[in-house]
Parts: C-alpha cells; structure tokens; sequence
C-alpha cells in the first residue's frame, strides 16, 4: 500500500485520511498546529502519523490538499519544495470568506482564473490532479448509493490515473 499525506485538519481531510487508513494505506496528516491533530493519530491507529504541511508532503507518495479553498496557496507555499514531483490532488474551492448574498455563494477567483492554476505556479513542479471538489465529504468514501457514482477528475497527462492507480 502506499504512503499518504493529507493536508488539511478539517472535515474533508479527516473524511479522506480515515478512509485511505481504513483501505490499508499508511497516512499522515499535516497542519500548521500538528497538536490539533492528536485526537485523530489516537483514534487512527498504529499507521496514522501527524506533521506540519512540508512534514506531511515529504512523507506521501501522493499528497492530499484538503484545506479551505482561501487558505490553499498558503499551505502549497508551506509544503516548500516538498511537493516536486510528486501527484497532489486538490480537493479544494476557490469560495471566498464573504457570506452568500441571496443564497449565492462568491468566488475569489475571477472569469480567467482558476485556483488550480494559482496552485501549480506556487509548486510548478507538482502534479495537480483536481478531485473530490465536487461533492460533500459524506460522498468521497465508499458511499452507500443506489449505482455506482462519478467523480469528476482534471489533471495534465497521465497523473489522475496514476494517483488512482495507487489509491485503489
């Protein structure tokens, strides 16, 4: 099984860790303040390990970006050079902090812009595969659904299949 960093200490990335861990894979989960994820390396079992963002992207052979869409460029900047080389898949939204107006949630990116784009020219050498932005967390793990669901995935060459070639 393979090795896997997941950055980010919210919903998503708990979501993704538990279930990489509970199909065999080793995990690490990174964090500015790697002491809020000691609950979770408790409950995680003997594979589970934590560490800062470039800690975590050091150890996975794929890295997770599971972090606040506002908060993503900061965290690839964190990683260093970490990420070279390595197959990151970006769970992340470009949803700004304003709250909604009218029941609409805002951007911060604009028409030309994406945040993926903004991502692989903070870590130019990492290979961005877009994933699991497209639904909720309850969703990204084994759901319990009447037919097989679809992912929509997005990445350059062949890096998405490879990321799923490992992940299976």
């Amino acid at each position: 099984m393979s090795k896997i960093g997941v950055i980010g200490s919210g919903q998503v990335g708990e979501t993704l860790a538990n279930g990489f861990a509970k199909h065999g894979h080793e995990v690490m989960r990174g964090s500015r303040d790697p002491s809020k994820l000691a609950e979770w390396k408790r409950g995680a079992g003997e594979k589970a390990k934590t560490g800062s963002f470039e800690e975590t992207a050091r150890f996975g052979e794929i890295v997770v970006l599971a972090v606040k869409g506002t908060a993503a460029e900061e965290a690839v900047g964190l990683c260093g050079g970490a990420l070279d080389g390595k197959v990151v898949i970006d769970t992340t939204n470009p949803i700004s902090d304003k709250p909604p107006t009218n029941a609409v949630i805002s951007y911060f990116t604009g028409p030309n812009d994406s945040l993926l784009e903004r991502l692989q020219k903070r870590a130019p050498k990492a290979r961005f595969v877009k994933a699991f932005s497209s639904v909720g967390s309850a969703l990204m793990v084994n759901p319990k659904l009447p037919s097989k669901p679809s992912m929509f995935i997005c990445g350059n060459g062949n890096d998405w299949a490879h990321a799923f070639k490992v992940l299976r």
